[in-house]
């Protein structure tokens, strides 16, 4: 998902990790280095993700390093970090062969001394896979997307490195397993979790719908996400007239920046959209954007993990319509707690919309539904115990 940082999540700072701390660590337990790295220069879900882990680590008392790219957002947030066992280390990493790079990056481990090397993308991961080699350092790997893996003996021998390979779905760890010719049972899905402490459902949307002048009667339909491609924006713009042709009344928003932002704002302007239609951009108040939504929409048709909008949305008791892409049926419960429609089909996504506007009692049905299996399944607590126990595993406690 792609979603702002939390306001209060730029620091992190030894006060409130001490209480955190105290809830949380087990005496018995050593605590390990987490040398975390990224080359993706964007921010969204997986950025977002890595961010959160590397506070919750902290929490938690365990000591964290991170590499990844100068003047990057991620960059630019971790930086503001302020925790004795936090190392932020600026590295460019435009090529996976790089040996200047290489080299930085030996020293980097040499200096950090880390118990697990933790890569996310696919230059770091092949350039943590070439160091981890020389420096002994034992590596895990997290696969956030659903991009198909060519099957040749170099990537065979990149997730070869990996002692254990996270995935962020169900999906992506059938297609880590089958494409890469990794064993199951060295892959473990781990689905984005959500912080109650900050998606309470108890918080108002109203300060949202004020600012876009839509009233408390009207329905509000949203997607919030990175605006690029395969996260079916397009989609999306297009089931408006539909909805609206049956919902005049209704009106829609997006929240995201990325590569796709100004096509998006044109074909809503295209369509003459723009009264009903909003294009926000990118927002911090996520919680209250959610808070003020009758119906949250994921249309992507591709590369999607466990997006973290779904767990975000089902915290704050907000419907959900989402295409049947990758790992999201099994999320959804497979139509239990969320209205499954098809992929790059605007027709199926206006129609999901209006199921719920035309059954309020089947939405409100699913909310209650889908926050008890957040509250159970989707909680960054147990993200974060998954996390630590697939650590404990490569790096096993004295």
């Amino acid at each position: 998902m792609d979603c702002a940082v939390p306001k209060g999540y730029g620091r992190v700072n030894a006060s409130h990790v001490s209480l955190t701390l105290f809830l949380f660590s087990d005496p018995f337990l050593k605590n390990l280095h987490i040398l975390h790295s990224e080359a993706a220069t964007g921010w969204g879900g997986q950025e977002i993700r890595i961010f959160q882990e590397c506070q919750l680590l902290l929490e938690r008392g365990h000591r964290v390093s991170i590499v990844c790219q100068p003047g990057s957002p991620l960059a630019d947030r971790v930086s503001q970090f302020n925790h004795p066992d936090f190392t932020y280390f600026p590295l460019l990493m435009k090529r996976p062969f790089s040996l200047p790079t290489l080299f930085s990056l030996g020293k980097i481990i040499k200096s950090a001394q880390p118990d697990i090397l933790h890569s996310h993308s696919s230059i770091d991961s092949w350039l943590i896979a070439i160091a981890g080699k020389f420096s002994g350092v034992p590596i895990v790997r997290t696969r956030h997307v659903m991009i198909p893996i060519r099957n040749h003996i170099f990537n065979r021998w990149l997730y070869a490195q990996a002692r254990r390979i996270l995935t962020s779905g169900i999906g992506i760890k059938k297609m880590v397993s089958e494409q890469a010719g990794v064993s199951a049972d060295k892959i473990e899905s781990i689905p984005a979790g959500v912080d109650f402490r900050r998606f309470d459902f108890q918080i108002s949307g109203e300060k949202i719908r004020a600012e876009l002048g839509v009233s408390p009667h009207q329905p509000l339909i949203g997607k919030i996400a990175v605006i690029r491609g395969w996260k079916g924006y397009d989609y999306f713009v297009d089931s408006a007239p539909l909805v609206l042709e049956k919902f005049p009344d209704a009106r829609f928003v997006i929240v995201g920046s990325g590569p796709g932002y100004e096509s998006i704002r044109a074909r809503v302007k295209k369509q003459g959209l723009e009264k009903s239609v909003f294009v926000l951009g990118h927002r911090e108040d996520i919680p209250e954007i959610m808070a003020a939504l009758d119906i949250h929409c994921v249309a992507s048709f591709a590369v999607e993990g466990t997006t973290q909008v779904i767990p975000q949305a089902f915290a704050m008791k907000t419907p959900v319509v989402s295409a049947r892409t990758v790992s999201i049926p099994p999320i959804l419960g497979n139509g239990e707690w969320g209205i499954l429609v098809e992929p790059k089909n605007t027709q199926d996504l206006a129609n999901g919309i209006m199921k719920f506007l035309n059954d309020p009692d089947l939405a409100q049905t699913m909310v209650e539904k889908a926050y008890t299996f957040c509250k159970e399944e989707l909680s960054v607590d147990k993200m974060m115990d998954q996390t630590i126990a697939a650590y404990q595993e490569v790096c096993p406690y004295p």
